[in-house]
């Protein structure tokens, strides 16, 4: 099992684990996606190799501890085409489907074409995307991932409904101008757990004086010349170091964002727009 996660990683990831901790790890984890679907069959290797590679680049004990294993083994068997394991995912959590239809008021005729197409999405995948199953990483609830992922395209369908023409460069959140606050504040909700998510792994890529910069900066509220002297630089070396830090944070963030919420990078800065109160608390909170 060691040698199977290990294969999955990339090298920096993988200097992270010591085996034998990893080994009890992912016992533990195999143990709780077998129990939670005795009637689902993945391979032990496989299972372990997928784990790996949803775990990502900024994999470590912790977040693998974190995994939903019992989520990615139930996806991991719906991509290898298992009926059972297909059945089994619209049996728990096609109604996160429905439920998100009846939050954005959806007639039937939407939400019965939203079922369709989130079955192909997630499942087979469309035009040059993967199926949506396959960028599911384990980190947070399968529901929330499907409610989410129905969100954003129940938005993009009734958009296109009020439109003749589309505009190519709006992206989906810039139209929430058509909908209520209340039904505003709900997107809010569903991606609050994936933006926190974001955050902390962006973050924790940054080299350690980028965290720095930015804590100084955005959280003690410290100007150029302070941030000079303290690393011996002039003011505008600090001030490009700050400027560097602040848009390696965000690079970071556009990356993390678009991966949990499957999404284009080019919508990403939409979503960021629409939470920006919730980042800004968040990145305080972390940085201190």
């Amino acid at each position: 099992m060691v040698r199977a996660f290990r294969a999955g990683l990339v090298p920096e990831a993988a200097a992270r684990f010591d085996d034998a901790a990893l080994g009890d790890q992912l016992v533990t984890l195999r143990a709780a996606a077998v129990a939670a679907y005795p009637d689902i069959v993945v391979d032990e290797d496989t299972f372990c190799r997928e784990l790996a590679r949803r775990s990502g680049n900024a994999a470590t004990p912790a977040t693998l501890g974190q995994i939903r294993a019992s989520h990615v083994h139930l996806a991991i068997a719906c991509m290898e085409g298992s009926a059972a394991a297909i059945e089994r995912f619209h049996a728990e959590f096609f109604d996160e489907v429905d439920a998100s239809a009846r939050k954005l008021r959806a007639t039937q005729t939407q939400t019965d074409e939203l079922r369709g197409h989130m079955a192909s999405m997630l499942f087979v995948g469309k035009e040059n995307r993967v199926p949506a199953l396959q960028g599911y990483s384990g980190r947070g609830d399968l529901g929330s991932y499907v409610r989410v992922i129905a969100t954003r395209e129940l938005l993009h369908a009734m958009q296109a409904n009020r439109r003749e023409v589309a505009s190519p460069e709006d992206s989906f959140l810039d139209r929430l101008a058509s909908i209520t606050d209340v039904e505003a504040g709900y997107i809010r909700e569903a991606y609050r757990p994936h933006l926190d998510a974001a955050m902390r792994a962006a973050l924790a890529s940054l080299p350690d004086e980028s965290r720095a910069l930015l804590r100084y900066s955005l959280l003690d509220g410290w100007n150029v010349d302070r941030i000079g002297a303290l690393f011996g630089v002039h003011r505008a070396t600090a001030a490009r170091r700050v400027a560097a830090a602040r848009d390696e944070l965000a690079d970071a963030i556009r990356k993390e964002v678009s991966a949990r919420l499957v999404i284009p990078i080019g919508d990403v800065d939409s979503v960021v727009r629409l939470v920006q109160s919730r980042i800004d608390v968040s990145l305080s909170r972390l940085l201190s």
